[in-house]
């Protein structure tokens, strides 16, 4: 039996130039496949799930019992009255001169709190804003304020040997003392700077005690709270550098 020879026309080719233009083909309905696309992905969420990740222009307020951050134009200030800030105070600073909550208005303000006698974190914080006393106090738009919270043992004088050792500047940074009641309470009220918890309270720890908190603040020209920063970092440190010279560039003075 013989078996029939196709001819070869009837076998299916495909040359080079085909197999080319099939990928180029391919290709180019990936491509516009891909661009047709959504171009926002975000687009595809629901907007409170994306308005965190939304970077904001300007720095935050902070209102509430726990210094909730919030984001607010211009126009809303007025009546934010619920914003954080700094309470009223008059107190004395390193060269016996009173310095009081009306002197902050105008400025930007660098707020912590330490103690001269202090050995742990004290020391390391008071460096660290030294960097901001270089970089950013010059110009006499920054100035900073550090309240003792053993102003019993603080003394003006005191307060001026220490600056002294530490290279203190009095005339951007002052150094405050005054009575415990008065500091106790402005930096519970203001910034939340009491780190004893409640529940040691209710064990016999007195509203005369009180463990200062590694924070640092940063107060707007109206002596809203602005930025709270870790003053054992450098980084955060330096990020609250960056963050005054984003508040001098903000027009927010309401008087």
């Amino acid at each position: 039996m013989k078996t029939k020879r196709r001819n070869p026309s009837e076998y299916e080719y495909t040359r080079p130039d085909d197999r080319i233009a099939t990928l180029a083909g391919l290709l180019l309905c990936f491509i516009t496949f891909s661009f047709c696309g959504p171009s926002d992905p975000a687009s595809e969420y629901d907007s409170s799930v994306t308005e965190l990740s939304i970077p904001k222009r300007s720095l935050p307020y902070f209102k509430g019992k726990d210094l909730q951050p919030v984001w607010l134009e211009t126009s809303e200030l007025k009546d934010a009255t619920a914003l954080r800030g700094i309470s009223d105070f008059k107190f004395v600073n390193q060269e016996g001169k009173t310095v009081s909550s009306s002197d902050l208005r105008g400025s930007l303000s660098v707020v912590s709190f330490f103690f001269t006698r202090c050995s742990g974190i004290c020391p390391t914080i008071t460096d660290h804003l030294k960097t901001v006393q270089e970089e950013c106090a010059k110009d006499g738009k920054v100035r900073m304020f550090s309240f003792s919270v053993t102003p019993d043992l603080d003394s003006p004088e005191e307060l001026r040997r220490y600056a002294q050792r530490r290279g203190i500047r009095q005339k951007s940074w002052n150094l405050l003392t005054g009575p415990k009641s008065g500091i106790y309470k402005m930096a519970r009220e203001s910034f939340n700077a009491d780190t004893i918890a409640p529940g040691e309270r209710k064990k016999g720890v007195g509203p005369n005690d009180f463990l200062h908190s590694e924070s640092v603040y940063l107060l707007d020209e109206n002596r809203r709270l602005r930025g709270i920063y870790n003053g054992r970092s450098l980084g955060s440190v330096r990020e609250l550098i960056g963050d005054v010279e984003r508040l001098k560039l903000e027009s927010s003075y309401i008087p």
